[in-house]
């Protein structure tokens, strides 16, 4: 069987082909792209598949654009994970949390699992347009998390805000004080995201006793990755990981549109 799996985002639709269980092709298509024309070239070039499931976080109209075009290239529905009470270990918060932290918290849960590994407490963090940071016990307790402005947006609004404030595209390479006013702001945005992750992972390990794991996600996670004290993971599928939790448990979190 072929499954298409896709993590539509704020930034960029995400996708993979499994066979049979297996990875055997992924890559991204940018939303600033033009979805009309690239997303039915992308559809020929992934193939027929016999069933497509999606995390929709980037809104219903971009979900309605998928829907047809799956249905039209593959004649399938596109099924669509929605956020549970409860899944496959893992209690929520309270309701309404985004579907993609809830898919990244289902796969966090069952990594040292599968890896037989000892059961350890864990901050999820997904460094995209947004950077959230949710806190999950060993046991599948989600006391909470957060959600700030990511590293490139937090760059944007500075720069669009302010009368003199410079664009910066290029990526940070140090947390030192900078010596320009591009590095200033550059290195000090990626200190003030690695500071709010690495004061989590200390708050958490003296409430609960306990070190914890960080696993990270998303696009920054590689720039952030290198400043994580202690044990820090980077998974770059963890969303569509959790994705195929969902959908391999029957009867759980899924509907079809």
């Amino acid at each position: 069987m072929r499954i298409l799996e896709l993590d539509a985002g704020n930034s960029r639709l995400k996708w993979r082909l499994l066979k049979e269980g297996h990875i055997i092709s992924h890559g991204f298509l940018a939303n600033s792209e033009d979805w009309q024309f690239e997303l039915p070239r992308l559809l020929d070039q992934i193939g027929q598949v016999d069933s497509a499931r999606a995390a929709i976080v980037c809104g219903d109209e971009r979900f309605e654009q998928l829907s047809t075009a799956i249905n039209q290239r593959f004649n399938v529905s596109l099924l669509k994970a929605e956020v549970t009470t409860q899944c496959r270990g893992v209690k929520a918060a309270y309701p309404g949390l985004g579907v993609d932290r809830w898919l990244a918290m289902l796969a966090a849960h069952h990594l040292d699992r599968t890896e037989n590994k000892e059961l350890c407490n864990k901050i999820v963090v997904s460094c995209g347009t947004a950077i959230t940071i949710d806190l999950l016990s060993d046991s599948g307790d989600h006391p909470g998390g957060y959600i700030v402005p990511g590293i490139s947006l937090m760059k944007r609004m500075l720069h669009i805000r302010t009368a003199q404030l410079p664009g910066v595209e290029a990526e940070a390479l140090t947390m030192m004080p900078g010596t320009s006013t591009a590095e200033c702001m550059n290195n000090g945005i990626l200190a003030m995201a690695v500071a709010m992750i690495n004061t989590q992972k200390s708050r958490y390990k003296t409430a609960c006793g306990k070190e914890c794991m960080v696993y990270l996600t998303g696009g920054d996670a590689t720039l952030i990755q290198p400043y994580i004290q202690g044990e820090c993971c980077y998974h770059p599928a963890l969303v569509m990981d959790g994705l195929s939790l969902v959908f391999d448990q029957e009867g759980q979190g899924n509907s079809v549109i």
